[in-house]
């Protein structure tokens, strides 16, 4: 009977509480390539990157090494995905039992690899260079305090401090669910195989178009 009860307070919650555009109780997912990813990279490859790739002789483009390509990929993080959460959790009180509030809240993780962890490899006899990235991880969450919603079981909960406490709450709320979400690394690890080869792969071609880029 209780599981009932709280099956349906649960399928009335999202009539409860409201945030603009979503129902709390779907939660609304909303995955994206990060509109400045290509832009960014691109401007790195340009000014920074991509004329290391050349080892040059005499003022001539001779041939592509591993260890230039591995000098290109060294910079930092990079995020490839944004993930859009609208979810609730629930805040109990010290004893871990006696439920004080239902919070809903929006919140945005942030997925991408380590691009100083890619393995680079150059095989000059058969003309192919392969560039391995290592897998997604998460890489930031942030909760949106002027989303918090509330639901209280009793008025003396609703103090000054609920807003903090229910703020941390979302937080480890959304790293949980995060944490979990396989999907989200696999889709931002296939983002950022394609970013790299689409900016990598022209060049070579211009280098020596013998060779072929492999990115996995």
């Amino acid at each position: 009977m209780k599981e009932m009860a709280k099956e349906s307070e649960n399928q009335n919650l999202d009539q409860r509480i409201e945030l603009p555009g979503s129902k709390i109780w779907k939660k609304k997912r909303k995955i994206f390539l990060l509109k400045v990813l290509a832009a960014v990279i691109l401007i790195i490859c340009v000014t920074i990157l991509f004329p290391k790739i050349l080892k040059k002789e005499d003022g001539k483009v001779t041939t592509i090494t591993q260890s230039s390509l591995e000098k290109v990929i060294e910079v930092n993080d990079l995020s490839t995905l944004d993930y859009t959460y609208n979810a609730i959790t629930d805040v109990y009180d010290e004893d871990g039992e006696t439920l004080k509030y239902h919070v809903a809240y929006e919140g945005i993780v942030t997925a991408g690899i380590d691009i100083t962890k890619i393995n680079v490899t150059v095989n000059e006899e058969e003309k192919k260079i392969s560039i391995t990235l290592p897998n997604a991880v998460i890489q930031n969450v942030n909760v949106d305090m002027g989303t918090l919603a509330f639901i209280f079981e009793k008025n003396k909960y609703e103090t000054e401090t609920v807003s903090q406490e229910a703020y941390k709450a979302s937080l480890e709320d959304l790293k949980k669910k995060a944490n979990k979400e396989s999907t989200l690394l696999t889709m931002a690890k296939d983002n950022a195989a394609a970013a790299m080869n689409a900016l990598i792969a022209p060049w070579v071609e211009q280098i020596d178009d013998d060779y072929t880029v492999e990115v996995k």
